[in-house]
């Protein structure tokens, strides 16, 4: 699954069209693509973008890699009696420094609010170390071609790393201060399947030592070999309702050993205020410290 922010009011994409778009062929071979200035009047197409993945993305060579791009035409898309007929969009990517892009149709995937959502995969036969790609949107009406922006607001052409995988599980370990405390349980989720990706509630944490540090939570999570090392990561609290402040948190997991503890987090990135667990308590009374130096 992936982050899904439908958009359902007008924004701007970027497009190119006619004799402009003979240029822009020409350019492609060089590797280098041009835009028109974001914010120019568009035709029939009213926006086009909040495309997934966004730049920057790690996967695994083992990863096959759902490409999603969304699409507004006032009056066409978002229908729930199907697609909008006019619109259709291509995938294209290759490894970063090749000559030429694999171009691959993207069929309709379902409605994101009034936008018509399209996807399509980049397999994990790619071989890339890293993997470059963008999204071309047309509307048949007028041949009207878009070259939307990411999530993120960044301009294509977008790029992928690729990493090796994980060669060991590895056992790692969260763990958070939450000063104000939580009202019910604390839980922690982020990309990896191990953590739910992203959906809530994520895996639930415990109070290691109440006693001596009662906002203080961890969970150790076994990563099998095989994962992808980048992790991005968030807290939840309050049973789990409410999220952590942006941005992510993030790691990686370092498979030299079996077992990693990860820095202590705070809520919201702020000082930490947890005793740790092997903090000594005071169990003797005032009246019996006094009376030591009489």
């Amino acid at each position: 699954m992936y982050p899904h922010v439908p958009i359902t009011a007008p924004a701007w994409g970027v497009k190119e069209r006619g004799s402009e778009m003979k240029r822009f062929a020409s350019i492609l071979l060089a590797g280098v693509m041009l835009f028109a200035i974001a914010g120019a009047a568009l035709g029939n197409i009213g926006w086009a973008g909040n495309i997934w993945p966004v730049n920057g993305t790690s996967y695994t060579s083992n990863d096959n890699i759902g490409v999603y791009v969304q699409v507004w035409k006032d009056g066409c898309t978002g229908e729930t009696s199907g697609p909008c007929a006019d619109i259709s969009a291509t995938l294209f990517y290759r490894c970063t420094g090749d000559p030429t892009f694999t171009s691959v149709p993207m069929p309709f995937f379902g409605f994101a609010g009034n936008n018509d959502e399209f996807s399509a995969t980049i397999p994990n036969t790619h071989g890339c170390t890293e993997v470059e790609f963008y999204v071309e949107v047309v509307d048949a009406e007028d041949n009207e071609t878009l070259y939307p922006q990411d999530q993120n607001g960044n301009a294509p052409n977008f790029f992928l790393p690729i990493t090796a995988v994980t060669s060991q599980d590895v056992l790692v370990t969260f763990q958070i201060c939450i000063p104000e405390g939580s009202a019910g349980d604390v839980c922690v989720t982020g990309s990896a399947p191990e953590l739910t990706g992203w959906s809530q509630p994520g895996v639930l944490m415990a109070q290691p030592c109440p006693a001596v540090s009662p906002n203080l939570y961890d969970i150790t999570v076994t990563f099998l070999a095989g994962s992808n090392p980048f992790v991005q990561y968030k807290y939840q609290k309050d049973d789990c309702a409410t999220w952590d402040c942006d941005p992510n948190h993030e790691f990686v997991i370092d498979d030299s050993g079996p077992m990693q503890t990860l820095a202590l987090d705070t809520w919201c990135w702020g000082t930490p205020d947890c005793p740790a667990c092997g903090s000594p308590v005071e169990e003797t009374t005032w009246g019996t410290v006094k009376a030591l130096y009489r």
